[in-house]
């Protein structure tokens, strides 16, 4: 995934429990001392589950 954006449509590659599952990207993981991470964070779609992933446990399906 060469430029990740909030509201990005993805499809979750792990962790196996979520693997398959299409996410919305919401936000960038920011660390309690204010730094951003590596991490994103991604809302499931339809379900009641949040996620922080690595660009490498998801891709891109479109943007919105």
């Amino acid at each position: 995934m060469s430029e990740i954006r909030i509201g990005t449509i993805v499809e979750i590659l792990q962790p196996d429990y979520a693997a398959g599952k299409v996410g919305r990207i919401v936000a960038p993981e920011v660390l309690q001392n204010g730094q951003a991470s590596d991490r994103w964070i991604i809302k499931v779609v339809g379900e009641d589950l949040i996620l922080s992933l690595l660009p490498e446990d998801f891709r891109s399906v479109h943007t919105s």
